[in-house]
Order: structure tokens, then C-alpha cells, then sequence
């Protein structure tokens, strides 16, 4: 019978003791807000330490920062825009082992900031209202209700934290017609 040498026998048996690195975080990771700081973190079973962290796809405003001991990592930053976000974390251990997981994060706006316009009915006989929007004084302005909107009211859910936007409105009567712009009004979003 042939023998090993002792420190073969001992990497060998090593290697067993700690199995192959598994990331045991699923996916979906919890929801997220637009311009609500956000943070998860992705946990590791067995394996050898110290891990390498990599990912593909990472949502802007996000980043991904290992823990002191590598054995977690730890996802945040501030996301940016809502959406369905798809990306792939993967670690690799000491010993050349590697888990990757693809996960899902639903950012929303609802927790995000609004702009909340009301205005004055100018005419008789009006079917709706249009709103636009600009990010200079006294425009460009760009349309920012899809359909007329009945009501002297609209909140803007599509603003970014640390803008500030001008809005006016026009009135759209039983004919189709569309008035001249209102007087501007400005919103800083803090």
C-alpha cells in the first residue's frame, strides 16, 4: 500500500471539513424605494475563507461591500429609478469554490418624493387639464400627464431627490382647444 505524504492528507482532509462555498441568501431580496437608502445583506454557508465577491448587473446607486470576515456581503447604496432589477451575485472561496445566485429587487416609487400641484380653473366649460414640466425656468417644457386630467390637481411621482422642476399648466376645452401656459410654479425636491 502506498502512503501520501502528511501534508497531502492534511489539505485533502481540509478541503472536506469545509465544503464547497454556497451563497444561502434567495432571491427576491426585500423591496426598495426610489431615493430611500437601501441595504440586504447576502449571507454564505461552509467553505474556506477569505471569499471574493464579485456581481453583474448591479442596479445603479447600488454597491456591494464584503464583511470584515468575507463571509457576507452586504448590498446598498440609494436606488435611483423604480423598476424590476436582475443581477447576479457570485463569491468564490479559498479553495477556488464558487456560488452564484441571480436575484430580483422591486424598487417602487411610493416612498420616493412627489410633487403635488393644485391650481385655479381659468375658463367655463373646461374638459381637462395638462400639466409639463422643466427643469429651467420658464422651459422647456415637456408634457407630463398621459391623459387629460379632470381634476385641478396632479402629483408628479417621477421626480429625483435633489431636483428642482417648474411646472404649468393649460386648460382643454369641449373643443379640443388647449390655452397658453399658466403662471410657473417651481418645486425643489429636498
Amino acid at each position: 500500500m502506498k502512503h501520501f505524504p502528511l501534508f497531502a492528507l492534511v489539505l485533502f482532509v481540509s478541503s472536506l471539513a469545509f465544503g464547497q462555498v454556497r451563497i444561502v441568501t434567495q432571491s427576491p431580496l426585500p423591496d426598495g424605494t426610489v431615493a430611500v437608502p437601501y441595504s440586504a445583506t447576502i449571507q454564505t454557508k461552509a467553505g474556506s475563507a477569505p471569499f471574493t465577491w464579485s456581481s453583474e448587473g448591479l442596479p445603479t446607486g447600488l454597491t456591494l461591500t464584503p464583511s470584515s470576515d468575507t463571509r457576507s456581503a452586504t448590498l446598498s447604496g440609494t436606488p435611483t429609478s423604480s423598476a424590476t432589477l436582475n443581477f447576479t451575485i457570485t463569491v468564490t472561496g479559498f479553495y477556488g469554490h464558487v456560488s452564484s445566485v441571480n436575484y430580483n429587487l422591486t424598487v417602487d416609487q411610493s416612498g420616493g418624493h412627489l410633487a403635488n400641484l393644485t391650481w385655479q380653473e381659468g375658463s367655463s366649460g373646461i374638459l381637462g387639464y395638462n400639466v409639463y414640466r422643466g427643469t429651467t425656468s420658464g422651459g422647456p417644457y415637456s408634457q407630463v400627464n398621459s391623459s387629460l386630467l379632470p381634476s385641478k390637481s396632479y402629483s408628479d411621482s417621477s421626480v429625483q431627490s435633489g431636483d428642482t422642476y417648474y411646472y404649468v399648466a393649460t386648460e382643454v376645452n369641449n373643443a379640443g382647444e388647449e390655452s397658453g401656459y399658466s403662471n410657473e410654479t417651481q418645486a425643489v425636491i429636498p
